[in-house]
């Protein structure tokens, strides 16, 4: 039952109390989510909110296990463009906006109640019919058949083995080892330029064993292959490498950072961060959406005014191209609804503008350009050798 404000107007005479009907308010009016600003109809837990910011303070409002901590000090401004950055401060304004925890407790003791009642009312033999049921029939598919999005079998196979592939040969270990390694020295020898243009010389090859061991990679030509690396190499590495370094909050390091930009030009490692901290939480989205820049033709890099030369075969990339973008989009359909599926998507595409510019700034870089050239020649290499 939906209750509309001419139904909770103020009244001396009652007295308020939390209960299944409060938790979920209809408002005859458009208004905004109080925490991200998106456009919202009801009030959840004690808050008008989206059904975004609904979901996300019921499953953190509770999980004290995990204290979430913010990056930037405690000052993120939350709206929906960036609501999945800093967690931290989105639940901050959760509760600074009204939403109660003691509203999902309730909530929650509400359901246990009615569940309840409904399993007493089954009978042992439904319930052993079903467990011989499920005895019966392989776990995976159990989960795809009550699975509600379009996502085909095959196509839970393929999201799979992209991810799969990227989290096999991005080879994230060598980080760690780095770091250790680093943390080994003194204080003032640590992230020195000449290790860090190490690390990312190594970090970029690495990014690129993900491109070479693509399977969709291996039914191309050699030419073909030669030249998507040329005009996808600077793209590929960005977006692995920003995946790496946020994970390893290597830029959060005043050493590193300042042996970043005596590489790259200042301009170009703030853009980078700017990319890292605008870059979505969902590392399966990134790690898809990795393979499908790796398959872009449609344009080269701003700074060339050099046309690609002709693929033998442009029509099968482009049907690979689709065919990831389709499972991109299936994906996020599948783990949100239309409208933060298409925010995401749209976030994404913000970021590979910031790219750009990073690329755009860093070839001002002599340094820059020696590492990409170093690491398009060693895939070159492979690539020849697999032939």
């Amino acid at each position: 039952m939906e209750v509309t404000p001419t139904e909770v107007r103020n009244d001396s005479t009652s007295t308020p109390t939390i209960n299944s009907r409060s938790v979920r308010q209809k408002i005859t009016s458009p208004v905004v989510c109080k925490v991200c600003g998106s456009s919202a109809q009801y009030s959840y837990y004690g808050a008008i909110v989206c059904h975004s910011c609904k979901v996300f303070f019921r499953r953190n409002a509770l999980n004290r296990s995990v204290p979430l901590k913010c990056k930037s000090g405690d000052h993120c401004e939350i709206n929906v463009y960036n609501r999945r950055i800093c967690p931290s401060c989105r639940l901050v304004k959760c509760f600074a906006s009204g939403m109660t925890v003691e509203m999902i407790r309730s909530s929650r003791a509400n359901q246990t109640m009615i569940n309840r009642k409904k399993k007493s009312t089954s009978t042992a033999l439904v319930r052993l019919a079903d467990r011989r049921n499920q005895l019966a029939q392989i776990p995976t598919l159990n989960l795809l058949r009550s699975d509600i999005s379009t996502l085909t079998v095959d196509q839970w196979n393929h999201l799979s083995n992209l991810v799969h592939c990227f989290d096999e040969y991005s080879e994230l270990s060598f980080i760690e080892h780095f770091i250790h390694e680093q943390s080994a020295l003194p204080p003032k020898f640590r992230f020195k330029y000449a290790s860090v243009r190490n690390f990312f010389t190594s970090m970029m090859s690495k990014v690129q064993l993900v491109f070479e061991k693509n399977r969709d990679i291996f039914s191309l030509s050699l030419h073909d292959r030669s030249t998507l690396l040329r005009s996808t190499v600077e793209y590929t590495t960005s977006i692995g490498g920003a995946v790496i370094l946020r994970q390893a909050h290597l830029f959060d390091n005043p050493a590193f950072f300042k042996s970043a930009e005596l590489i790259f030009r200042p301009s170009a490692v703030a853009l980078t961060k700017q990319t890292i901290d605008q870059l979505d939480p969902d590392i399966t989205f990134i790690k898809i959406i990795f393979a499908v820049v790796a398959f872009l033709i449609s344009n080269y890099t701003v700074y060339t005014s050099t046309a690609p030369t002709n693929l033998t075969d442009a029509k099968k990339i482009l049907r690979i191209q689709d065919i990831y973008t389709d499972l991109v989009w299936r994906y996020l359909i599948y783990k949100y609804n239309d409208h933060d599926a298409i925010l995401c998507f749209s976030n994404f595409i913000r970021c590979l503008f910031l790219i750009n510019d990073s690329v755009v700034e860093a070839h001002e870089a002599q340094q820059y350009t020696d590492i990409i050239d170093s690491v398009v020649e060693a895939t070159q290499q492979k690539l020849t050798l697999n032939q």
